[in-house]
């Protein structure tokens, strides 16, 4: 999992960057939030000037600001939101919502029938599943009972039953929010408990059985498991574990072997497949093959651009989900050279790492010939004092792209101090008076690159539990679904309902496709050939052309197509920046399935965001709802 520049943002950063206040997302945030305002109150005017005339539709609309101001938000009662908001909850319970549960249940009962235990990462599968599929059925649901709940009651005039009562329209479009999201927090609570028996159960295996176990010398045993799901382990055993040994990870997990006094060997359930790291990232900086230090590694190309990507730009970028920083790309260090990645580590001190420093490593290798594709790539691992020329004896290792490479760096460990070799303790010659200690990685194999982020190399001080994470994954979704719901509602207003529920599903759709929109409009402003806008891609694709040439067309009638397509794409892209940034949201899941902890400061700015939406819908709504004359 790459991280992106902005994913290291504190809450406080994220909200306010002091660095560039112009780009923090409370500054940017109001801006969206009053140009909504004036464009609604600008269509507004409109519509009632089209109604009651110019001169009567301006004093409707002040009327309506007025009667918030004064009446409506200061009159709003708590008990009657409460009143309503049961009405809504038994409304939508009435509807028979509550099958989502029981469909959620018979999906997972089949989805152990197709999933593959025995693949590379079942782990990650798993969790992917769960928390795919419930994203998907919650935000159905959110969609569906939200866009047609007021409609309906307009339809069937049962509206009127509330309207004559001493009810606010603040209190209406409230009552129905909360009413909803409390239908959507019964039916998540029970989808979460299944989510977890179901990962549990479904990774929970056992090896009954160890072979070829002999003595390896010093009264040390090593030996292998039996052949379960598709995998084996091995172990050995030392002489003073007290008959306790460790297997090797094979598909993200390993087992405790115990020998007894009788001689058997008993294998335990496996360990280590269900995580939530808690990382601690370093700063990077990259030296090239001279071992000159660069803001960035070395640039192989195509690969580089994909891996980064682009995103928008401007006003809304930032008030959803600070879509707009340019991604992170991979820099690549080049083998059998100067070239290294350097990271320096802060709060590094004994009690956070008594017994050595875990390290993991997730590495891209760039091979620029296929060489020895069995072996890996090979790579060192070399701690340094941040400041005085003591540094430790290089860690061999090789590259492993596809899998977290777990290691431990030892306390002791022999090494160069000014130019002379002796062993050396960690955390006496190589962190500084300031907890701080610098690792650099390598590439050995002349000719071969290894690509490194910021992210992809960290120390892990701790772990959480993994039954916590997937709770924060779930509140995520949470999030999520309060945002379609308050968009459902404030769509209902002035939309019947199926129109209503279309025109929610295309800003969840344009929310989901945010990242392709900013990419394709970053092509369109670089002049990068990739096949343009929707008007190139439909010709290209009836003239079977590349997407990578020139357009094979008139130069007139290229201008015009390119012209219209950037009309379209930049359409989008303002509509798109303007709606939240889906995609961040559910990326919170991408978390939870590789392993890593959903820190607090991501989900609370995915809740700020969230509030910020709420909002807007709110006040739209309510102006749409005062417009309709549906009171008695």
């Amino acid at each position: 999992m790459t991280l992106q520049p902005e994913d290291f943002w504190s809450y406080y950063e994220w909200l306010m960057r002091p660095d560039a206040f112009l780009e923090s997302a409370f500054l940017q945030g109001i801006v969206l939030f009053v140009l909504a305002i004036v464009l609604g109150l600008l269509i507004g005017y409109i519509v009632s000037a089209a109604r009651y005339g110019p001169s009567e539709g301006f004093y409707a609309v002040a009327r309506a600001v007025r009667d918030l101001i004064r009446f409506d938000l200061p009159g709003t009662s708590a008990s009657r939101i409460i009143a309503l908001a049961r009405l809504a909850f038994k409304e939508a319970i009435r509807r028979r919502v509550l099958f989502v549960v029981g469909l959620f249940l018979v999906v997972l009962l089949l989805a152990g029938w197709y999933l593959n235990p025995e693949s590379d990462d079942p782990a990650r599968l798993y969790i992917s599943f769960v928390l795919t599929a419930t994203n998907y059925l919650i935000l159905a649901l959110a969609l569906f009972i939200s866009a047609f709940s007021l409609p309906a009651d307009i339809k069937s005039k049962t509206i009127y039953t509330i309207v004559t009562k001493p009810v606010r329209a603040t209190e209406i479009v409230l009552g129905r929010m909360l009413g909803f999201v409390a239908v959507g927090t019964l039916m998540l609570i029970p989808m979460g408990f299944a989510s977890y028996i179901f990962v549990r159960r479904g990774l929970d295996h056992s090896h009954e059985q160890v072979t070829d176990v002999r003595d390896v010398g010093d009264g040390r045993l090593e030996g292998e498991t039996d052949y379960v799901r598709n995998h084996k382990h091995t172990f050995s055993i030392d002489p003073d574990a007290n008959g306790l040994g460790l297997t090797d990870i094979v598909r993200g997990h390993r087992h405790v072997v115990t020998k007894t006094d009788g001689g058997d060997f008993v294998i335990g359930p496996p360990r280590g497949a269900l995580r939530a790291r808690v990382p601690s990232y370093g700063e990077v900086q990259f030296f090239d093959r001279s071992g000159d230090a660069k803001e960035e590694g070395v640039d192989i190309g195509n690969e580089r651009l994909n891996e980064g990507g682009y995103g928008s730009s401007g006003i809304a970028r930032v008030i959803g989900l600070s879509q707009g920083s340019r991604k992170i790309t991979h820099g690549y260090i080049e083998g059998g050279t100067l070239g290294a990645a350097e990271f320096l580590f802060e709060d590094v001190f004994p009690a956070k790492y008594p017994d050595g420093i875990p390290i993991d490593l997730t590495l891209r290798a760039y091979r620029s010939f296929k060489g020895d594709i069995e072996s890996g790539i090979r790579g060192s691992i070399t701690m340094k004092h941040p400041s005085n020329n003591v540094e430790s004896n290089p860690i061999p290792f090789s590259v492993n792209e596809y899998k977290v490479d777990e290691r431990i760096l030892p306390l002791q460990i022999e090494g160069t101090d000014n130019n002379e070799t002796r062993m050396l303790n960690v955390f006496e010659d190589l962190v500084d008076e300031d907890n701080r200690i610098k690792v650099v990685i390598r590439c050995l194999d002349r000719s071969q690159y290894l690509g490194v982020t910021k992210s992809s190399v960290y120390f892990r001080p701790a772990e959480v539990p993994f039954w916590w994470n997937l709770t924060k994954a779930y509140l995520s979704i949470w999030l999520q679904m309060t945002m379609v719901i308050a968009f459902g509602v404030m769509f209902s207003t002035f939309l019947s309902g199926p129109v209503a529920m279309v025109a929610t599903f295309v800003c969840v759709l344009l929310g989901f496709s945010a990242e392709q929109v900013y990419d394709t409009r970053h092509y369109i402003d670089s002049g990068v050939e990739r096949g343009g806008g929707p008007i190139e891609s439909m010709v290209r694709l009836l003239k079977q052309d590349a997407m990578t040439t020139q357009l094979d067309v008139e130069s007139a009638a290229a201008s015009v197509i390119k012209t219209i397509d950037a009309g379209i794409i930049y359409s989008l892209d303002a509509i798109a920046t303007a709606l939240p940034n889906l995609p961040k949201m559910v990326g919170t899941a991408e978390y939870a399935a590789s392993g890593f902890d959903i820190f607090g400061a991501l989900l609370l700015r995915h809740a700020t965001a969230t509030l910020g939406y709420v909002i807007l819908a709110f006040m739209i709504s309510y102006f749409f709802l005062k417009s309709r004359e549906i009171a008695a």
